[in-house]
């Protein structure tokens, strides 16, 4: 059976809204990637591995092909943590400390940690930097 009245066509309605950043044109799809990789200062081979992707994969993505939905769940996670960093340093110093090894990781770079899919620790130290707690 089939539902009526307002209550099937809400939840159509409200599915429809949420896929919106899902369903970007493959030029904005491509633009977000590219602009996330250009505000972290990474080249697309070191970017490739944070995804991780093949270099080739990225630079398909980046023309305008849409993503598979494991990746597109990455880009999401990556955005909110450089969104999140830009909260507690310069925005042009994230890529260049994304790329330099810390002692709170051991001496690994944090590009490393999220490559590792340790990314709770990128959020560990997110949270510290808020709070003030030396770390």
């Amino acid at each position: 059976m089939m539902p009526t009245g307002t209550r099937g066509r809400r939840k159509r309605g409200m599915a429809r809204k949420q896929d919106t950043d899902l369903e970007l044109d493959s030029t904005a799809r491509g633009g977000r990637m590219l602009e996330l990789r250009s505000r972290l200062g990474l080249s697309r081979d070191v970017f490739a591995r944070l995804l991780p992707v093949s270099t080739r994969s990225l630079a398909t993505i980046e023309s305008g092909a849409k993503p598979r939905e494991s990746l597109r769940r990455r880009m999401i996670e990556l955005r909110r943590i450089v969104a999140a960093l830009e909260e507690v340093m310069a925005s042009e110093t994230i890529g260049e400390r994304m790329a330099t090894p810390n002692d709170a990781f051991g001496r690994l770079m944090p590009l490393e940690v999220i490559e590792r899919g340790e990314v709770d620790r990128i959020w560990l130290m997110i949270f510290l930097l808020r709070s003030g707690v030396p770390g």
